[in-house]
């Protein structure tokens, strides 16, 4: 699903026409395009298979690390080595942002909606619509069904996650302990 295709689903919605661009001027728009925004981000924080990934970052030069402007958070293996500050990493051993070794860590990164796997889309559309609707229009029937929709989709994207993640009862460190105390 693109942007332009969700603002469309949602415009009818709440009484409006659908638009050819996003850069039309449209009061409605003004209101879709935050709250998209604003679920599109709060769903990338909690971090998936398709923007939570493993890196080792390197100090340019002049010893500073930068994280880009794609990264939501970045996370050190080692608390104490660095923090993230904006789109650098602050050493809070030397009080600095420079450093003299690489980081190593787990970055979040911000992903466009265009290029959202579809379960994650179609939660972010549905999550959108319902505040879009409620900021607009205000709280109806119609606002509980969609809500329920969300969390379908929802559901639909953490069954992904753990598909890709290949997440097993047969690997955690529990189940090896229990299937030896029982053959013991």
């Amino acid at each position: 699903m693109i942007l332009l295709d969700a603002v469309n689903l949602i415009l009818p919605k709440l009484g409006e026409h659908g638009v050819t661009s996003l850069n039309t001027k449209h009061p409605t728009i003004a209101v879709i395009l935050p709250e998209i925004d604003n679920e599109l981000r709060q769903l990338l924080m909690k971090g998936w298979w398709f923007n939570e990934f493993d890196v080792t970052l390197y100090p340019d030069p002049e010893g500073k690390i930068a994280i880009g402007t794609d990264v939501l958070t970045f996370t050190p293996d080692c608390a104490d080595v660095a923090v993230q500050r904006g789109l650098e990493l602050y050493n809070p051993v030397t009080l600095n942002y420079v450093f003299t070794e690489a980081v190593p860590g787990r970055v979040r990164q911000y992903v466009e909606f265009d290029k959202l796997p579809e379960s994650a889309a179609q939660y972010v559309y549905f999550a959108g619509l319902v505040n879009a609707y409620v900021a607009d229009i205000g709280l109806t029937q119609e606002v509980q069904a969609w809500g329920n929709k969300a969390q379908a989709a929802y559901s639909d994207l953490l069954a992904e996650h753990l598909r890709q993640r290949k997440y097993s009862t047969r690997q955690s460190k529990k189940f090896r302990r229990l299937v030896s105390a029982l053959r013991g």
